[in-house]
C-alpha cells in the first residue's frame, strides 16, 4: 500500500513540474483557472503577505525554470497543474502592482496563446488553489513561488512579504523505497 502511494505521489509531483511527458487532460487549462480575455493583475492578502492575483483573486505563481520568459519550461502535464494566466489583448494591473506586465507566446493545447508576464516571469495559477487567499503552490518542488509586487526579474526563490528573498531548498525530499512494507 505504501509503495502505491509513493508511486502515485511521485507521479503527481513529476506531472506538476512538467517532467512527465503526458498530454494535458481534456479540460483546457487556458479556459479554467488563470484564463481571461482581458487579464487584470491585482494584489491580495494571504498568510505569505501581499501576493499578485488574477481577476478571480487567485494567487499567481512564477516557476524558476521560466526565468526571463523561457518558453516551454512548463508544458504538458505541468500546464494542467499550473494553468498559465492567458490574455487576449493587453494585460492591465491595479495600482498596487508596480512591476512591468508583458506577454509571451506559448502553445496551449496545440493552439497559440498569450501568457501574461510580470517583470519577465510568466504567471500561472495553481489548480489546487480553489479561492482567493490560498497559496498551496508556494514552494512546491522548490521551484514554484507566489509572485509578489516586489518580485523582480532576478528572483532565485520565494519573496517574503517584507521584500526579502528566501532561497529555495537545495533539493526536494526524495521518496525512498527500501522494499517490503516498512512496518
Amino acid at each position: 500500500m505504501k509503495r502505491i502511494v509513493l508511486t502515485l505521489t511521485a507521479g503527481a509531483a513529476l506531472a506538476a513540474c512538467g517532467a512527465a511527458g503526458t498530454t494535458p487532460s481534456s479540460s483546457n487549462p487556458g479556459s479554467g483557472n488563470g484564463a481571461s480575455t482581458s487579464a487584470t493583475v491585482s494584489s491580495g492578502t494571504t498568510t505569505l503577505g501581499t501576493v499578485l492575483t488574477d481577476t478571480s483573486g487567485l494567487t499567481l505563481y512564477y516557476f524558476l525554470p521560466e526565468k526571463n520568459a523561457t518558453v516551454g519550461a512548463c508544458a504538458a502535464g505541468c500546464l494542467a497543474a499550473w494553468p498559465p494566466l492567458v490574455v487576449t489583448g493587453t494585460p492591465t494591473s491595479s495600482s498596487a502592482v508596480t512591476g512591468t506586465l508583458g506577454t509571451v507566446s506559448i502553445m496551449l493545447n496545440g493552439a497559440a496563446a498569450t501568457e501574461v508576464t510580470y517583470n519577465g516571469w510568466p504567471l500561472h495559477t495553481f489548480a489546487s488553489d480553489s479561492g482567493p487567499g490560498q497559496t498551496g503552490g508556494n514552494g512546491v518542488e522548490g521551484t514554484w513561488f507566489a509572485a509578489m509586487p516586489a518580485t523582480t526579474s532576478t528572483e532565485t526563490g520565494a519573496t517574503t512579504g517584507s521584500g526579502a528573498t528566501t532561497p529555495p531548498p537545495t533539493s526536494a525530499p526524495a521518496a525512498t523505497s527500501a522494499g517490503g512494507y516498512g512496518y
